[in-house]
């Protein structure tokens, strides 16, 4: 869908926050809908995020999840208006914050990145210091229907992930032998946790921003998309964090690991290897399921890793 923004539409609007008048509009790169980048005539910058018809982000629930990070000092978007009426634009609509930088994803090659994911593992600790009231997906007021122990919220996540699976190709032996491996370990590390915190479920390289300082080094300025937040036992989080940062950076992980500290669970390894199996299988399935893995046989990272944990 394109969608077209007409700046005189948008005046009043940013009035109404008392925001100077927009002088100019510019998409920005990346996002699973089109984001612009509002100059004003002051000199600053906002943003206007789009959510496309088809999509199930929220504005009002990427809202409620940035504001729980109102006391943290870290750079993230704010949102400072929320509108699903499809009145005043003819598509629901935030108006944010702007963060400035780039993708990390497009820093990858760069000199001085090392310190950028040590940052994201400094940045996700402190999205941990948040505990929520119970687990579970957000929504624009709270955590939907929270469950009260970490075993609650995973015994149906773990259900959905597997009938995902199958449903869309996966091999039924290897779906077998992977949730013996989930039921069997399930105790040892599921049960140990301290409580549901912020999670932003989706923090790697193609949602936080970098910028150099005035001393020419990288840093971390920014982060944004808060569509998957969720309230989780924070391991599941990092798990989930370091699975999708390898892939956009292979060498990521270990330096996200630096920055994040220590891991609280009696067995950090073993817990981040079980909670990225089931990432996995939910990366899966989703992947067939939006088109990206075509058809079940096809090639397919990871499938080949799902095979090797299945029978390691």
């Amino acid at each position: 869908m394109t969608i077209v923004v007409d700046i005189d539409r948008l005046r009043p609007i940013l009035e109404e926050i008392g925001a100077a008048i927009p002088t100019d509009l510019e998409e920005m790169p990346g996002g699973s809908s089109p984001s612009f980048r509002i100059d004003l005539v002051d000199g600053t910058h906002l943003v206007l995020k789009t959510y496309t018809e088809g999509l199930s982000l929220v504005p009002s629930k990427e809202a409620f999840a940035a504001a729980q990070l109102r006391n943290l000092n870290i750079p993230a978007t704010r949102y400072l208006l929320v509108d699903e009426t499809r009145k005043r634009l003819p598509f629901r609509y935030a108006i944010t914050s702007y963060l400035p930088g780039v993708l990390v994803r497009v820093l990858k090659d760069e000199p001085g990145i090392a310190n950028v994911y040590r940052q994201m593992g400094e940045l996700q600790r402190k999205l941990h210091t948040i505990p929520m009231p119970g687990y579970g997906s957000m929504s624009a007021t709270g955590v939907a229907s929270p469950a009260q122990t970490n075993a609650d919220f995973l015994r149906p996540l773990i259900d959905g992930a597997f009938t995902g699976f199958v449903r869309f190709g996966g091999d039924a032996a290897l779906a077998e032998r992977l949730r013996a491996i989930i039921d069997e370990r399930f105790d040892d590390i599921v049960l140990y946790n301290t409580g549901a915190v912020f999670a932003h479920d989706d923090l790697h390289p193609g949602n936080v921003l970098a910028a150099r300082t005035a001393e020419g080094n990288l840093s971390l300025s920014g982060l944004i998309d808060f569509g998957n937040a969720r309230a989780t036992d924070p391991v599941f989080d990092l798990a989930k964090c370091l699975f999708c940062s390898r892939h956009e950076a292979p060498d990521s992980p270990m330096l996200i690991l630096e920055g994040y500290g220590p891991i609280e669970h009696p067995d950090p390894e073993a817990a981040l290897w079980y909670y990225t199996l089931l990432h996995r299988i939910t990366m899966w399935w989703w992947l067939r399921h939006v088109g990206v893995i075509p058809t079940p046989d096809a090639p397919s990272d990871l499938i080949d890793d799902l095979r090797s944990m299945a029978y390691a």
